[in-house]
């Protein structure tokens, strides 16, 4: 009971500071709340995974949501058949591995951002003042980037993951994410 009162206290404080200072975004808010999660415990109100699990959880959470939301604006935007389809790859895997992750996380009591951080929302909005061969090149150049960065906080959770679920969803989704770097720079060098 004790640790239950601290959960709560614990949630409304956090709650009080985000109220009362910079609006924090929703990966911040999942990574906030899942910290202040009592670990040591398996009720089924409190974390089952550490800190940083949850922060791996949360950082495929803000990727996948970044991918999803990129595909559905290139998707709209470009005229180049390549482009589309990579997108539309996008969607299909960014999806699929987004609603694993997200069972996964409930199934853990871990907090997930439901729409993208603020990062990947200026990204979304630089992106979608372009056009034409200005957006494809924009947008191929941000998966490649994108994707290098997910690859490595994957490769990373396979190799050093304490979470047996989450080190299997990261050995598990790091060919995906290969295939989409190795997808995304065969089709920057047919541009």
């Amino acid at each position: 009971m004790k640790n239950f009162l601290f959960f709560l206290y614990s949630v409304a404080f956090t709650v009080m500071i985000a109220c009362n200072s910079q609006p924090k975004d929703a990966k911040e808010l999942a990574d906030s709340i899942n910290a202040t999660r009592d670990t040591a415990t398996t009720s089924s109100d409190i974390i089952t995974v550490r800190e940083n699990e949850a922060e791996f959880a949360t950082n495929a959470a803000d990727a996948s949501l970044a991918e999803i939301n990129l595909a559905n604006l290139a998707i709209s935007k470009t005229n180049n058949a390549d482009v589309k389809a990579y997108a539309n790859m996008m969607l299909k895997d960014h999806g699929a591995a987004n609603d694993e992750l997200m069972a996964l996380a409930k199934s853990k009591n871990v907090n997930l951002p439901m729409s993208m951080s603020s990062v990947h929302q200026k990204q979304r909005d630089e992106l979608a003042e372009k056009s034409g061969s200005e957006f494809n090149k924009a947008y191929l150049d941000l998966m490649e980037k994108e994707h290098v960065k997910v690859l490595a906080f994957m490769e990373h959770e396979a190799r050093e993951g304490t979470d047996p679920d989450l080190k299997a969803f990261a050995s598990k989704n790091v060919p995906v994410i290969n295939a989409h770097l190795n997808a995304v720079r065969k089709i920057k060098d047919q541009l």
